[in-house]
């Protein structure tokens, strides 16, 4: 089953062609993952041991580094190499992908904690 933040994005996506509109919905539905990944990374944080929630929070902290220093090369690869505004929304997918991703993987970790 699809979830809400992809369905939303799809219905949104499907509403807009213009790059413009299309970025709006890819950063909105990045924002929204954001959350959920905020959300789990909290949730996950409480069950954890001492021990557990500091290597979270050092995990977190390089994600976090990762995450900015691979939109920067984004950023550079679809802006300054690739010319053209529909690699705009090529790029601001791809930074959503990153961010949907961990947002997945915590959750994974979050609901499996208590089996």
């Amino acid at each position: 089953a699809q979830n809400k933040i992809d369905a939303d994005l799809e219905k949104c996506l499907s509403k807009d062609n213009s790059t413009a509109g299309q970025r709006n919905c890819i950063n909105s539905a990045r924002d929204s993952w954001d959350k959920e990944l905020n959300k789990s990374y909290l949730s996950l944080s409480q069950k954890l041991t001492k021990t557990g929630k500091k290597e979270l929070v050092e995990a977190q902290r390089n994600w976090i580094s990762f995450r900015d220093f691979e939109f920067k090369l984004i950023d550079k690869y679809y802006f300054d190499v690739k010319k053209g505004t529909m690699f705009y929304v090529i790029a601001e997918n791809r930074k959503l992908e990153i961010v949907k991703e961990r947002a997945l993987q915590i959750k994974e970790y979050d609901d499996q904690f208590d089996y």
